[in-house]
């Protein structure tokens, strides 16, 4: 038996060791016992103080296990909290300045410098908070990483000098820091027990904190209250959800007598004003203008601003009411109404600004408009063409031109009217033609118009067929003829001349249907040029009829007058001729005229001195012959065919009824 005695003691010993060792473990893991200052809660929650080395996911997950999470700090009241919770109490701790994580960490890439928070989240998951604390400015570089935050807290400062106390650090995650703050919401608060004689009650809160000294006791929390002997034991309450589903505790007071008693005798049963009691409890009343606190306990005024006959806004305080003016406003000496702030005389705005109650408006002059900067931008309307003719644009406006020979019109000045300059006394010596932008000065008949475009002068009598020569040429295109270099291709003309009498050169045609000019000879002898020859085209290989036609100033060609001779004859409607100028010199002594025929400045034209023109014409036609053969030649020993010109595309109609060439005769 003593064996078996000494064998079960030896197994026993290993299982107590181990045992300890597990506490003692666990209380390492788990945390160090919260202390009775370690903790403080108010109507809305708890907070808690863990003095432990760890990182901030351990601390997340300490919290996590209490039921809470890191400290969450996104008000003033909840700052002021954390502020009295780190003040009181002594606390043994490694170094003056502690730090201590707080539920607020950013991912990395998240920075946001304009927001309050800078990216950084708390614990709950929101982003939004009406209190920051940051001791310095955000790090750009170390956005890159996974960033928590600590407050930082010096114990040796009693005076609150320090001005760094209670501030926000971001550092590193995976640092241990001094310890790390927990907040806890539950779904109500009890109120305190009150001491019966035998001392204050004992609370042990759902997050493992023994306290006597909470005002606020979190729901599923128990209490211990002490009686005085010879009373009853000690009684033990939770506060749970009562059945008119209010938090409370599960039994009313007083819990250690049973006799009632006037609850309100001692101390006003802590009501500010009024106690009522009933027996098994009391409650507390204000006095008429004030309001029961959230405490119940503590009385305030109603509404400190009902009376107060603020303008905008009123703002409550100890002292009683302030009234408060929005933004553009100030207070006016009565302390009650607001005075409007005119910014315009500031000058904020680049050209208008309109005052207005509060606030002031900012407003570009006409033909501006306002960019997105707030400057003002000139409008361009000539990009929307509201213009005639021509628009320059302005500095916040434009204009519009008109044309040469317009005006704007009176009625819309951006369009344009033609100017009538006929209208104009004396803008025209005889007549004025008015068109589009313009005029022009015109002549009666008999009338020729001068260099300057304004006068007229009488036409002579010698420039009379000169005129009439050049209207029936000008009013004919078929007569306008153009120099041609095309060589001849084709087999020589068949060209019959006529004698050459004297009868021939008359100042008018048989028909009228051929234009007469006035035949001119040139100093410079015969050229050589294929725009000297005359040019039939390969349809002309029919009947066809050519003239020379020659004026009557006989004596001026004697004398060297320069002239151009050209003529058109009349020909077979399907049988039409293209006639080049041709240009001679004839230079004749003044013995080769007949006596009494010398032309003098001044006489008029004779025409019974034709013999003189045969005799230049004989040469003449001999030379064209000559030319024309050597041309014939020269084209049909050429086997490469040339472009053709324009002068190629052109067919002439003229209107004059075909004769048969043996009895035909040319015209002048």
């Amino acid at each position: 038996m003593g064996k078996r005695a000494d064998r079960k003691s030896c197994a026993v010993y290993p299982c107590l060791f181990f045992g300890l060792l597990y506490l003692y473990w666990s209380k390492g893991v788990m945390g160090q016992s919260l202390q009775e200052q370690d903790g403080m809660c108010d109507a809305d929650g708890c907070y808690s103080i863990h003095l432990q080395r760890k990182t901030f996911r351990e601390s997340s997950r300490i919290c996590k296990d209490k039921g809470g999470n890191l400290a969450t700090i996104k008000g003033p009241e909840e700052a002021s909290l954390i502020h009295n919770l780190l003040s009181s109490g002594v606390r043994r701790v490694p170094r003056p300045r502690i730090r201590l994580w707080i539920g607020l960490q950013r991912m990395p890439r998240q920075c946001s410098a304009t927001r309050p928070l800078r990216g950084f989240t708390w614990s709950t998951g929101e982003q939004e908070t009406q209190y920051t604390n940051w001791q310095r400015d955000d790090v750009p570089n170390a956005c890159a990483a996974h960033r928590c935050v600590v407050i930082s807290y010096n114990t040796a400062d009693k005076s609150g000098s320090d001005q760094n106390n209670f501030k926000w650090l971001d550092g590193s995650c995976a640092v241990a820091v001094d310890g790390f703050l927990c907040s806890y919401t539950y779904q109500g608060m009890c109120p305190a027990l009150q001491n019966e004689g035998g001392g204050p009650a004992l609370y042990n809160t759902p997050f493992e904190l023994a306290s006597t000294i909470l005002t606020h006791v979190p729901f599923g929390s128990v209490a211990n209250l002490p009686c005085r002997e010879g009373e009853k034991e000690d009684q033990s309450v939770l506060c749970m959800v009562r059945d008119d589903g209010s938090i409370g505790w599960s039994k009313d007071a007083p819990l250690c007598t049973d006799i009632p008693k006037d609850l309100c005798e001692q101390d006003n049963g802590g009501c500010e004003h009024y106690c009522e009691n009933r027996n098994t409890h009391y409650y507390c009343e204000c006095s008429e203008g004030y309001v029961l606190g959230e405490d119940g306990k503590t009385c305030q005024l109603s509404d400190p601003c009902h009376r107060a006959n603020c303008e905008f806004e009123c703002e409550s305080t100890a002292q009683g009411h302030r009234c408060k003016c929005p933004d553009g406003y100030l207070l006016s000496g009565d302390g009650q109404s607001c005075l409007d702030i005119d910014e315009c005389l500031q000058k904020p705005c680049p050209q208008e600004c309109i005052n207005a109650p509060g606030t002031f408006e900012c407003r570009c002059n006409e033909g501006y408009l306002t960019s997105e900067f707030g400057e003002c931008v000139d409008v361009d309307e000539c990009m929307e063409g509201k213009c005639d003719h021509i628009c320059e644009n302005l500095n916040g406006s434009y204009t519009c031109l008109c044309h040469e020979g317009f005006s704007p019109l009176r009625e819309d000045p951006d369009l344009c009217e033609d100017i009538d300059e006929c209208k104009t006394p004396e803008i025209c010596d005889q007549v004025c033609r008015n068109y589009e932008g313009g005029f022009e000065c015109l002549c009666d008949e008999g009338y020729i118009l001068q260099e300057d475009n304004y006068y007229c002068r009488p036409v002579e009598e010698d420039e009379h067929l000169t005129i009439q020569s050049a209207d029936a040429t000008m009013n004919d295109p078929d007569l306008v003829t153009y120099a041609s270099t095309t060589e001849w291709l084709t087999d020589a003309p068949s060209i019959e001349w006529h004698p050459t009498y004297p009868s021939w050169f008359t100042e008018k045609t048989e028909d009228g249907d051929v234009t007469t000019q006035e035949a001119d000879l040139t100093e410079n002898a015969f050229s050589n040029s294929p725009d000297h020859l005359l040019d039939i085209t390969e349809s002309n290989k029919e009947d066809e009829g050519i003239s020379i036609a020659t004026s009557d100033s006989v004596a001026a060609r004697a004398s060297g007058n320069k002239r151009t001779s050209e003529a058109l004859t009349s020909a077979p409607k399907k049988n039409r001729v293209f006639v080049m100028s041709t240009s001679a010199t004839s230079q004749l002594p003044e013995d080769a005229l007949a006596p009494g025929t010398q032309q003098r400045p001044g006489d008029k034209k004779k025409h019974d001195k034709s013999w003189l023109l045969v005799a230049l014409l004989v040469p003449l036609c001999v030379f064209i012959v000559v030319m024309l053969a050597l041309g014939i030649v020269y084209c049909t020993s050429c086997a490469v065919e040339p472009r053709k010109s324009v002068t190629d595309c052109y067919r002439w109609t003229t209107t004059s009824k075909p004769e048969k060439s043996s009895t035909a005769k040319s015209q002048a």
